[in-house]
């Protein structure tokens, strides 16, 4: 079949040039915009059955969207604005003094009553859920007004709100919250536009002149975070493009020396990745995919890498084929027909390797799973049609300066006869280099094996025992000059982490037993609800009591009970309301913290907790589940039959991130590994010496986690919280999968050459002939991975770093050592009695001279 392949690219070279121009420019010139078809967030991609993501559907049905309810007379007296919506997000801008003993001043209160909030007020009717999510900058006076339903804001709390106003001034008086809610979620696109207007205001000089002297203004919130980490995410796919299309223009030149041979792998690779990202976003279009916001950095930087290397390999045949007398058509043909099955092979590998990330939940690991393999397949044709294709065009000239000697003598030619690389490439030192280290491996392999093993396996403990203490926190990723991140330090030096996004916990009651227990009533009736709220808040508090709540890091609960939470201040505003406004109070509450509409009414109880720790944090995560534990042990026991404890939020979606991914990896990793080694053993026909280079690629996985871990933790030691929660899975994929490639090149030479000088000698041969070869396509590869270093994105940045250190790693140590050395130590029989088991050629096989 390559034969064939061979010879028509070698007949029809124009036509396939054309032929993949015009596929690719009506690809891409059709496709529709990213931003069009991705979809943002994590929590999305959870599987429906997740607890938080069932969660997020009880409390919808439960407890109807604002725009379904409305407020009588009473409540509008008392300023009692709707509920904060648990599935929303918020933009909080922190007001503080930090130099002034008295805190925030009543000028202060004046301006944030009377200047800022009315101008906020401005800006929320005229922010449409419809408008684009654009990021430019409006006037406030001049923007037209929404229609209410339409608008992004659902409502301000300011300080001066006689409902929880005072629960927004941070108890040393230097800091007040203004929190505006937003009926869209935090990574949601559309909050660009009304961020974007709210900072404009802050930083207008409208407000710096009307501002008390000495106040400070910050901005955080969920949506802000969000926001940031959209715009971060954005910066970091295109600066990854640009560096990683540099980084590869520069090595390929450093490498060949020569300018068009150095481009048309870019152009080859190119168009295979422009090709991928446009008929992945046609697939999405057409919902026959998903396509998450941020896709498009690990199919570049991935076809970037393994495409590069297929062209080199087909390069390097082409050369040699030129330097053996053949014209330019018989190079191509020969090329494509003796190196297509390796390379298919190899992309095989790299391609159902990768693709196994299709069996995990996470809708991420899913897409990205199918993406990168289609993006590699597609690589891998236009390395065999494309790139040769242009290589015939360009014939002799593409090797300019070092035009070949076969078309045109440098005697006869304006081009010099003699260079300084040309007479270092006829010395040939990256061959003699190899030669002498596998001279090296070939007297000393025993210690050398020992030696290097033992230098890596601190690292791989280190990586063993580190691989689940990873992070989660969205902060942590943002570099620390973003708006959010400055906010949310402003806002912890005053409050609790958590106060700007609570815990939701959800109790579902079994509708009979509910009945029976309260004599035919259920909670839509406000005496047993307020009954019932009554037990389980004492019973929440009793138990928090006796374990001291600083061990569950609650520093609020919130229910019909304690609807503000129990500190004194709303206690205080409770007992100073007139009964009229109790009365409307008490309905309020039992709307807000019971489920009286809808198929769950007289059902449902919500509870909110307040924790004191980043609500991403590893120690929230752990708690949310105890806290669960302690909402149901204070349920009546005569109610826990059929009973249901669900919780929602950031901290819930977090932790059913975290037990979802911790499967995944499980699965993929166990996947990956046994379909890898089912290639290897079907290619190689030795199972045993497959396991070891499983073994051998798995051992640097972890070495190399280590080292990322020992690396990131030495640069900021009191700010790390461990390794991004995506690095460990897309490294053990990445590294198994496509660094079994080079162990399959060599093992492939291995064979070829013991057949010529024997078993040991033919290790040695084979490790000289390919050390160069693999070697160029390691740098290559670590080259496109390390530009994920460029972006803002600190998980980006691990990411980056540990793919470039991984194939580094197997490129210097364990293919040219580790593999080697064993495969040495194994033939000399070294291992006794279990050498045949481990795959040693029988000493009768073994024609060595030595």
């Amino acid at each position: 079949m390559y034969r064939r392949i061979g010879e028509f690219v070698s007949s029809y070279p124009v036509a396939l040039v054309v032929f993949w121009a015009i596929v690719g420019l009506a690809a891409i010139v059709t496709a529709p915009r990213a931003d069009r078809v991705s979809l943002d967030g994590e929590f999305a991609f959870l599987s429906d059955q997740a607890p938080s993501r069932r969660a997020e559907t009880l409390f919808r049905e439960a407890f109807p969207a604002s725009g379904e309810r409305t407020q009588n007379n009473e409540e509008k007296a008392i300023e009692t604005p709707v509920e904060q919506d648990p599935l929303g997000s918020n933009v909080v801008i922190v007001l503080f003094r930090e130099n002034r003993p008295e805190g925030i001043s009543e000028k202060d209160r004046d301006f944030i009553a009377y200047v800022l909030v009315p101008q906020l007020r401005k800006i929320g009717q005229s922010s449409s859920s419809a408008s684009s999510s654009g990021e430019e900058a409006v006037e406030v006076d001049s923007i037209r007004i929404v229609d209410p339903e339409d608008q992004v804001m659902r409502g301000i709390s300011a300080p001066d709100d006689k409902r929880m106003g005072a629960l927004l001034t941070s108890r040393d008086g230097r800091s007040t919250l203004v929190v505006i809610e937003l009926n869209t979620e935090f990574l949601n696109r559309q909050n660009s536009q009304i961020i974007s207007r709210i900072e404009e205001l802050i930083n207008s000089s409208e407000i710096r002149r009307q501002k008390p002297f000495g106040l400070a203004l910050a901005l955080s919130g969920s949506a802000t975070v969000g926001r940031d980490i959209l715009r971060a995410e954005a910066e970091s796919v295109s600066r990854t493009e640009v560096i990683t299309k540099i980084l590869v223009v520069v090595l390929l030149l450093l490498i060949y020396r020569a300018p068009l041979l150095a481009l048309i792998p870019i152009l080859s690779v190119g168009l295979a990745v422009e090709l991928t990202l446009s008929m992945l976003m046609h697939f999405a279009n057409l919902n026959w995919i998903g396509f998450f916001s941020g896709l498009e950095i690990y199919v570049t930087v991935v076809v970037y890498g393994a495409g590069v290397d297929y062209c080199l390999f087909l390069i390097s045949r082409y050369k040699e084929e030129l330097d053996q007398g053949s014209t330019f058509e018989q190079a191509i043909s020969r090329s494509i027909s003796s190196v297509g099955s390796a390379l298919a092979t190899s992309a095989a590998t790299s391609i159902l390797g990768i693709g196994m990330m299709g069996f995990a939940e996470f809708g991420k690991f899913r897409q990205a799973g199918f993406a990168i393999s289609f993006g590699l397949f597609i690589a891998l044709l236009c390395s065999l049609t494309f790139m040769p294709a242009l290589l015939l065009l360009f014939r002799k000239w593409v090797f300019w300066p070092d035009v070949r000697r076969e078309e045109l003598n440098s005697s006869d030619s304006w081009l010099p006869s003699s260079t300084l690389w040309n007479r270092l490439r006829d010395q040939q030192l990256p061959e003699a280099v190899w030669n002498r280290i596998a001279e090296t491996l070939h007297r000393k392999p025993g210690t050398i094996f020992a030696v290097t093993v033992l230098v890596m396996m601190p690292f791989a403990v280190i990586g063993w025992t580190q691989e689940s203490n990873l992070s989660y926190g969205l902060l942590s990723d943002l570099p620390k000059d973003e708006p959010s991140v400055e906010g949310a330090f402003a806002i912890q030096k005053h409050f609790p982490a958590g106060i700007t996004g609570p815990a939701t916990v959800l109790v579902k009651f079994d509708e009979e037993v509910l009945k029976r227990s309260l004599d035919g009533e259920d909670l839509t009736n406000t005496v047993a609800s307020e009954k019932l709220s009554q037990q389980i808040t004492d019973q929440i508090t009793k138990s928090l009591d006796q374990v001291r709540e600083s061990d569950y890091e609650i520093v609020d609960v919130r229910s019909q009970t304690y609807p503000l939470g129990r500190s004194e201040v709303a206690q205080t505003y409770l007992d100073g309301l007139s009964i009229p406004e109790r009365v409307a109070k008490r309905n309020y509450q039992h709307r807000t913290y019971t489920s009286t509409k809808g198929p769950h009414a007289g059902n449902v109880v919500r509870l909110e907790f307040v924790f004191s720790t980043d609500p991403f944090d590893r120690i929230s995560i752990r708690k949310l589940a105890e806290i669960e534990k302690i909402v149901y042990e204070s349920i009546p026991e005569s109610l826990r039959e059929g009973v249901s404890v669900l919780s929602l939020g950031s901290t819930a979606g977090i932790r059913d991130l975290k037990s979802t991914t911790d499967r995944d990896r499980w699965r993929i990793d166990v996947l990956v590994v046994l379909v890898v080694y089912f290639l290897l053993v079907l290619l190689l026909r030795k199972p045993a010496i497959c396991a070891y280079l499983i073994v051998s690629v798995v051992f640097s996985y972890f070495v190399t986690l280590g080292v990322t871990f020992v690396v990131f933790y030495l640069r900021a030691p009191s700010a790390f919280t461990g390794i991004d929660w995506k690095v460990p899975i897309y490294l053990f994929t990445i590294l198994v999968a496509m660094g079994e490639d080079y162990n399959i090149l060599l093992m492939a030479r291995v064979q070829e050459e013991q057949a010529r000088h024997g078993t040991i000698r033919g290790i040695l041969v084979a490790l000289s002939k390919t050390g160069n070869i693999i070697s160029s396509c390691g740098l290559i590869m670590a080259g496109t991975f390390a530009s994920l270093m460029f972006g803002s994105l600190l998980a980006m940045v691990q990411l980056g770093f540990a793919l470039a250190f991984g194939v580094l790693l197997d490129t210097f140590l364990v293919r040219p050592i580790l593999v080697p050395t064993y495969l040495v130590l194994l033939h000399q029989g070294r291992f006794g009695m279990f050498g045949k088991y481990l795959g040693m050629i029988p000493p009768e096989s073994n024609n060595d001279a030595t």
